[in-house]
């Protein structure tokens, strides 16, 4: 296993582990592009 794949499998690992975190990205990866905000509008 290379290192990016390590990387790879230690972040799904992490994310994971991080409860209802899964699972609110899936649900983003649901919604219409329409209903989400342009990524310039958000402000960090």
């Amino acid at each position: 296993m290379n290192k990016e794949k390590y990387n790879n499998l230690i972040e799904t690992l992490y994310i994971s582990a991080i409860p209802g975190l899964k699972e609110d990205i899936v649900k983003g990866l649901k919604e219409p592009l329409e209903d989400c905000i342009n990524e310039d509008k958000i402000e960090l």
